[in-house]
Formats: structure tokens, sequence, C-alpha cells
């Protein structure tokens, strides 16, 4: 066997081993967050969310194609063939990993035709642990088996690290080439691969942005191959590395903003695009033109480049084409020149300040201090009558909003701020779950190694909960830092030319985007390519320490040498990348998970015909546009996603345009007064008043006796800034729905999912019906319904039978944190269903609807919180069923006496406290003197207050005491709920 087909097969072996591991844990369906609208606008060639993803809809479009050939794999097909765009480029991307790390090392061995056996070993043992330990590391495989963009852009960030290192290879052979014919180098052959990269630049645009900072690592291998010379001083080639990285950052703003904001923007100010293009196109023309006919190679490579460069950027027509099909999947509707600009300047977000700007004033708690005229004494005013704030260097607590501000006021500074939050929880933490260890999959989950911490016992958490601690006891760290040592001890420009790729797409990204505090969710994804540059690292130091070995054992011989370098190596892949194969397998497999298409389509099917539906975020709308434009479920119903309601654009297609057979919005508001709706600030509170048709209304609400002609309410706004009241955009937008929906005789049935925050529901609550995921808005007033509003048996049941809980019971099926939590939303949601039945007189039918949850949601695999607890309690109550109230009861006194203990926050403590009343308060009304007495004793010990402690038979007639005192009151509210507490439990003090 040739050295050169053990090569090839070490690389094949890494691909394989990666894309087999990869099919095995590929998601089937959409998941939740980006991926349901990624596949959809692949499958159908529709328009995400900016600054867009064109050439990965090209893509994705192909393997969408291509569905058929996956239909016995997955039950969803087009989902199975997108999802599979990241498992290829993810394994494509570990085998490049591993072609990277050889070209590392061969920088420093030399040729391999001079290697020895265990020179070879050495290397292609290190380029496959580093590849793999990457592989199999945490945010790239999670990355790797979903349908997003970041799979993709890791692979083109690959390709241009490899491509580099391959033109550095191919140029100093040719310059020796060169030299030794006694010629002067003109125009190498190897500089195509300076072109190639431009194009995939170009290409990558089209995925993510985060490609184009492996610039930096490009021109460090440039300067030190072209332009570094020996006899340079220290000082000097200092001085050079800055100007390279100058040089860098000059060419990393003529690609952004420059081509990708600023030609656009140019189109937009000559007003015909047609006409920039053609010139754009003239002018690079004549430049390549010209600087070949005159023979100026370096001019000509970069006329070239930015020809490519363009060429790739092209992709973006796709996106305004099929913009101007106004397909159902149009975000931001870019059709005109300032709408297409918006778009890619991703304007919708708004913007972040990075070196000067307003920031949080420790002085006065507030982000932002007005600019004082020194010659007046009075606040600077500008022409728009704002006061002018006073901006600070290195901006970090720079949002205004208010849970934002309350979190700055924990920090001492900016830098306090940057240190401890952007760089350590952001950016250092993301780090080391990677390569030290995690503990758990819960949000804000610490970095763990597992040799002083352990999971907490196997049985309090689920097989999904205990899957999410993952401990590598450091050992991949342990690898990368000493592979970082050796790589600089052996190749300082190298290595430096890698620390610099590591130091910007990991720091660099964190000073960038300057984020938030309160994040949806975790940002590690973002951060992969710097986990890449590390990897490499862990390669090289795998092959470090083989060297070692090989040296020590050198006079020993060479068959000993051939005998236990790969022994070594053998030892390194089985404790680094197969431990971490391991552990992480449990929790990256997203096979057998239907969660989020199951409850996208639970949601469409929790409503009327041609329904209007209020939506809160991604989570419950990307999966519901997947399910009706990929899986063609409930097309007629219209899904209003409230964060986008607040922008102008989408209130426009809302109300002119059609979606597959939902016909445009009911609404009374012109396009030109879309165009100016605004916040209300210092709103008052108003009564609404809509008018109640009489028609079909018995089909709706049943009995129609005593229902009056109009449906009026008290229109509060959302609490701003202490007495202040707000009406957001889509409030307005909402309200206006409503009423040109009454004033259309109601011909469209409006709801609001169940995962609408309550201050998005304008105060609609006593006006809405349960339907299962969603409340319907009806003219019916009902104050003493369950959280979800009134019941209707016959339509309860109805929208009941058309659910799914596909693999919920199923414990060898992983679901994460927030799969978890929504799957448990099921909880308090059928439960209300159950108490609605329960209190019309249907016990029978509200068992078995309790016995089906409890059946098709079970809490072996889905945990519970104590909400769900509490309304499945409330329900078994109405019931009649006190041993399944006492059991229930019993599972939330974990909660209590968790949230009580030590180390619990003040919001938590506060939470507890009314849970704790909650639990004895129906304890007791069950007659569970026993259980509340117990209950209090635990309580006792935990606070150390005995007077807590109360006998059963005290209980009991302080129990019945009160009953006398006040017949007829009912349990009091939950925590956040819409009563307040109404008695107090014996035993229990406020």
């Amino acid at each position: 066997m040739t050295p050169r087909l053990i090569d090839r097969l070490v690389a094949a072996g890494v691909f394989v081993v990666s894309l087999v591991v990869y099919l095995l844990t590929m998601a089937e369906t959409a998941p939740f967050w980006d991926s349901g609208e990624f596949i959809a606008i692949s499958a159908l060639l529709e328009v995400s969310h900016p600054p867009g993803a064109p050439f990965y809809m090209l893509v994705g479009r192909f393997f969408a194609m291509l569905a058929p050939l996956f239909g016995a794999f997955s039950p969803e097909p087009v989902a199975f063939a997108v999802n599979l765009v990241s498992a290829l480029a993810s394994a494509a991307t570990v085998l490049l990993t591993h072609l990277i790390i050889v070209k590392l090392v061969r920088i420093w061995k030399g040729h391999p035709d001079t290697w020895t056996v265990a020179d070879r070993v050495a290397a292609l043992g290190g380029g496959a642990l580093g590849a793999l330990a990457f592989a199999f590391s945490d945010s790239f495989w999670f990355n790797a088996v979903e349908a997003e963009v970041y799979a993709l852009s890791m692979f083109f960030t690959a390709v241009v690290v490899w491509l580099i290192l391959l033109w550095r290879e191919e140029t100093v052979a040719e310059e020796a080439a060169f030299r030794a014919r006694g010629e002067h180098p003109f125009g190498l052959k190897a500089d195509r691969y300076l072109v190639a990269i431009a194009y995939v630049f170009g290409l990558a645009i089209g995925v993510h942005l985060l490609n184009v900072l492996t610039l930096f690592f490009l021109a460090l291998i440039v300067f030190f191959e072209k332009a570094e010379r020996p006899e340079w001083t220290t000082g000097r080639r200092a001085l050079g590395i800055v100007m390279a990285g100058g040089v860098a950052a000059l060419c990393f703003f003529v690609i952004y903003p420059g081509i990708v904001q600023m030609l656009p923007s140019l189109a937009g100010s000559v007003g015909s695009p047609l006409l920039v293009f053609l010139l754009v196109t003239a002018i690079l023309g004549a430049a390549v033109w010209w600087t070949q006919k005159n023979k100026k190679p370096v001019a000509n490579l970069v006329a070239l480049s930015v020809v490519v460069i363009l060429l790739g950027y092209s992709t973006y027509a796709l996106i305004f084409i099929r913009s101007a099909a106004d397909p159902p999947i149009d975000e931001n509707d870019p059709e005109t020149t300032d709408a297409i600009v918006s778009y890619l300047k991703r304007e919708q977000y708004g913007s972040v300040p990075l070196l000067r700007g307003p920031t949080y004033d420790d002085a006065t708690g507030r982000v932002g201090r007005a600019r004082m005229d020194p010659r007046t004494g009075q606040p600077v005013v500008d022409a728009s009558g704002y006061y002018v704030l006073e901006e600070s260097l290195f901006p970090r607590r720079h949002s205004t909003d208010p849970s934002h501000v309350a979190v700055y006021r924990q920090y001492t500074s900016d830098m306090d701020f940057f240190w401890r939050y952007q760089l350590g929880y952001m950016y250092v933490r993301y780090f080391l779950w990677n390569f030290v260890g995690r503990a758990g999959d819960h949000q804000g989950g610490a970095w763990a190694t597992g040799l002083f911490e352990d999971a907490p016992p196997a049985d309090a958490l689920t097989p999904s909960e205990r899957a999410g601690y993952n401990f590598y006891f450091g050992l991949p760290l342990l690898l990368g830092l000493a592979g970082m040592a050796f790589h600089f001890v052996r190749d300082w420009r190298r290595a430096f030319a890698v620390l610099v790729l590591f130091f910007v797409t990991g720091v660099g990204i964190i000073l960038y985007l300057n984020q938030t505090p309160l994040q949806p969710r975790e940002r590690d994804y973002s951060y992969v390519a710097s986990f890449f540059a590390f990897a490499l690292w862990i390669g090289i130091g795998a092959t470090g320490l083989m060297e070692m070995a090989s040296g020590a054992l050198a006079a020993r011989g060479e068959g000993l040498r051939r005998a236990l370098v790969p022994v070594v190596g053998a030892a390194l892949l089985l404790v680094v990348p197969g431990w971490m194969l391991a552990v992480n397998y449990d929790d990256h497999d997203r096979s057998g998970r239907r969660l989020a298409t199951d409850f996208a389509v639970n949601m469409l099917e929790s409503t009327a015909p041609n329904a209007i539906v209020f939506t809160n975020g991604d989570n419950d709308t990307f999966p519901l546009w997947y399910a009706q434009e990929v899986l063609g479920v409930r097309r007629d119903v219209r899904v209003v996603n409230l964060s986008l309601l607040n922008t102008p654009w989408y209130i426009r297609q809302l109300k002119n345009q059609w979606s597959r057979e939902s016909a445009p919005l009911p609404m009374t508001l012109t396009d030109e007064e879309v165009a100016y709706l605004d916040y209300v600030v210092g709103f008052e509170p108003q009564d609404v008043s809509l008018p109640v048709p009489r028609g079909r209304l018995s089909e709706v609400v049943g009995d129609t006796a005593g229902v009056p002609a109009t449906m009026t309410w008290r229109l509060e706004g959302r609490a701003f800034g202490g007495d202040q009241r707000l009406l957001q955009v889509s409030d307005r937008a909402v309200l206006d729905i409503l009423i040109a929906n009454a004033q259309q005789g109601w011909q469209r049935p409006i709801y609001f999912a169940s995962t609408v925050g309550r201050d998005s529901e304008l105060g609609l609550q006593p006006f809405f019906q349960d339907e299962g995921l969603a409340r319907r808005v009806v003219p019916v007033r009902t104050e003493n319904a369950g959280p979800d509003g009134r019941v209707v048996p016959e339509i309860a049941l109805d929208r009941l039978s058309k659910f799914r809980f596909r693999n919920l019971a199923d414990p060898s099926v992983y679901y994460d944190e927030n799969e978890r939590n929504l799957a448990d939303s099921y909880r308090p949601a059928l439960a209300d269903f159950a108490l609605g039945l329960a209190t019309q007189g249907r016990p029978a039918e509200a068992r078995a609807v309790m016995d089906r949850l409890m059946r098709e949601v079970p809490f072996e695999t889905i945990p519970p919180d104590a909400f769900s607890l509490y309304a499945m309690s409330g329900a078994y109550e109405a019931m009649g069923d006190s041993a399944a109230v006492r059991a229930t009861l019993r599972r939330m006194e974990a909660f209590v006496l968790r949230d009580l203990g030590p180390g619990a926050s003040p919001d938590a403590q506060r939470r507890a406290t009314q849970f704790a009343q909650i639990v004895q308060g129906a304890y007791l009304r069950n007659g569970a003197y026993e259980e509340a007495s117990a209950f209090l004793d635990r309580l006792a010990l935990l606070s150390g207050d005995p007077r807590l402690r109360t006998s059963p038979e005290s209980l009991r007639r302080e129990t019945e005491a009160m009953r006398r005192a006040a017949s007829g009151a009912g349990p009091p509210a939950p925590p956040d709920g819409t009563r307040p507490d109404s008695n107090q439990a014996p035993g229990l003090q406020p």
C-alpha cells in the first residue's frame, strides 16, 4: 500500500465516520428555532429573514427536489433532505479539518516523501484526532444535524483555510523551481487558489458573513510567505504583521459593507440598478483586460478577485426575483431599491454602538445622560427636539430595554460587563462547554470538568435531563493547549495565524455583536469557527505527543517506534474524540423527535376554518410556516407573527396579499396610515366596543342567551416606565384587525396562540374560548373560566381528537430544555380542557382527557413544572379524584422546597411561597390533613422555624372553621394568574 493511498484512506475514514454519526443523529423533521423557516424557504424558494441566505436556498432547493428518494428514511422527506445539507457539509468540514492539520504539520516536518513510518502515523493520527474531536464537539455537532446556515458557512470557512495552505505549498514549490532555473517568478499558477478563495467569499456571503473573517488568517499566511524577509528585525516584522492586518481589514470593508451594502445603496441613489450593474461590469472588465495586457500580476489578481466575489454575490438576485412573486413567506418584502438596501443592512434589527455611544449611567440608573451646554447649563437639544446624549468610549451597556437596564445595575462598569458577561458568559463559557464539559442542557448552564462536579442523582432526572451532563475532564482543552505550545515552538508563524483566526472568530465577534443580556437562547453556534481553530491545535497536540514518544524511543530501535507510536495515537483517539462521541451522542441525537412539527400541526388544528392566529416568536411561528408550506397543513389559517407585526411591510402584506388559501386580513388602516404607525407612549386606558353578530354565533359559543349586542372591554396598554402605559405598533394592528373583522360580521375566527404573553392579548382574556393550543376571541365574557378561557365541550373534544403526540412517551428520544418546556405546555392546556368538562358535569370525558395526557406526555420523559402540576391538580380536584390530587401535590412540593432553599433567587422564593400556599390549600380542601402536616414539617425543617409545625387534627379544625366563616371560597390563583390569593391556608403565614 503506497503512502499516498494511506493518506487518502485515512482522510476518507474521517469523512465516513463523521458522516455516519451525523446521519444516525440527524433531525428527520423540522426542529425548533430557524430550521422550520429555512426548510420552507428552501423547498419553495421563498424569502427568509434578513440578510437572507440565497446560496443556502439554492443548495437546499436542489436537495428538496431529491426528497422522494428519502421517503424511506423519514415521514417528512423534504425536511430530511434539507437537513441532509448540514450533515454533508459538516462531514466535509471534518475532512478538511483533517487535511488542514496535516498540511500545518508538513510545514515543519517537510515533504511526506522524507517521513518515517512514525512521522506519518503522528501526522495522520493527529489530523484524524483533531478533526474527530471537532466533529464530536458540542456546538459543531448541534449545527451538523439540522437545517441551518452555520454548517454550510463553516464548510466555506474550512475551504478558505485549506485553499490558502494549498496556495502556500504550491507557491513554495513554484518559486523553488524558478530559482533552480535562475528565473524570476512572475504570475505564479498557485495564485489561482487566491481567485478561488475570492469566489468562495462571494458564495459564502449568500450563506453567512462569518466566513469573511478568515481574511485575517489569509493575510498572515500571504505575508509570511511573500512579504517577510529573513533579515528583518523583530520590530520591523511586528510592523509588517500590523500592516498585513490592516490590509485584511481593508479587504474586509471592501467586501462588507462595501460590496454587500454600499453597492445596493449606490444603485438606490442612482435610481437604476441595471445602469450601476452595467457600469461596474464595464469597469471591472476593463481592469482585468488592462492589467492582463500590461502584465500587472498583482493588480490583475485584485481585479479578478473582485469580479469573482461579485459573481458569487450575484446569488442575491434570487431573493429579489422571488420577492417580486409575493410568496407566502416574504420577509421584509425586498422588492424596491430602498427595501433591498434595508434588507441587506438588517435595519429591521436596529444597530448597536461599537466604539462610541451612550451607555448606562451608574449615577442616574439610566442608559444615556443628556449633554449639557457649558455656557447655559441646559441640556443640548437636536433639530428634532430630542436630547443629545453624552457618548462614551467602548459602550457595552447600551440597551434601553427596562429588563436589560435592570441587569446592568449588577455590574460596576462597562468593562466589568464586558469581561464578566459578554466575554466570560457569552464566549468563554461556550468554549469550555466544548472542550472541558457541560453541566446540563438548561439555559445558562455552566461548564464543568466532571472531576469535582457530579450530575444530580439519576432518579431525580428524566433520561433527557441526564443526557445534558457531558464531562470530558478537560482532556480536549489540555491537549489543545499543548498543541498550541508545540505549534508555536515548531512553527510560530502559522501558529500565530491560527491564534488570530481563533481570536477574530471568537472574541472579535463578541466585540462586534456587543450583545445585550437576557438572550432568548444560547448563542454558542455563532463561535464554531473559533472552536474549529482550537481543534487544529488539538490535532497538533496529538501529533506533538506522538513525536515526543517517537523521540524518546529513537534509541531503542525503529521497530519499537513503529509499534508504540500507533499505540499512543490510539490511546489519545480513544480518550479524547472517542470519549466525546460516547458522552455527547445521546443529547445530540435528533432522530425520533417530532415535537416541533406536531406542536405546529396541533396549534393549526386548534382553530376553526379560515382562522387568524396571532403567534409570539420564532418557535411558534417557523414550525407553523413549515407545516403549512411544506406539509400543506391548514393553509386556510393565516399565521400572524406579533414581533413582525411591528413593521409596516408585514402589516401591508397581511392587508393586501393572499397566502395560499387564506385571504388578506380585514383592516381599516390605509397603506399610508400603516407607513406612519408608531408606538403610543403615555397611552390613556379606554373602553373598546365591538358589534356582536347574531347569525352563526350559536355554532361558536353554544347558548347565546344573554349575549349583549356589543362586546366591551377596557384596553389598558402595556406598563412602561412607572405609571406610564404604552401601545406597541403590533397592539394597534391587532386592535384594527379586531375592529375590521367585527365590522364585517366576525367572518374570520381570531385566535391567540397559547404561547403569546399576556401583554400582547390586549386585555381580552375574559373573552377567550379555549380550543386547544389557541384561544379564540368570542363576544362572551366569562370571568371565572380557566386560565385559557371558557370551554365548549363539543369544540374542545373535536380539537383534541386531531392532536398528535408522537414519541413524547419514548424515553430513548432526547428532548432538550426548550422542547421539554414546550411539551410540558400541553399539560396546562389539556388540564384546562378537563377542568371545563368536569365543571360542566362531564367527568368521564374529563377523565379520558387526563388519562390520555398522562399516557401521551408522561412525567418519566417530559418533566413537569410547578404551574403544570397546579393546573393538573385543579382538573383532578374538579373531577373529585382526591388520590390524583394528592399525588400531583406531592410532586409540587419538590419545586417549593427547591426554590425556598439556599441559593434560590428572590423571584424564585417569591413564587415558591405562593405555590406553598397553593399546595397547602389544595391538601386541606381535599381533606389530606396528614399530607398537609407532613408538608409543614418539611417547610419548618428547611426554614428553621418550628412554629410552622401543625398537627393534622389542628389543621382539620382550622380548615372547618374557615369553611364555616367563608363558605364557597375557591382555591387561590397560581402565581402570575388572573386572580389574587382568595384565602390563606391554615398553618402558613404570608
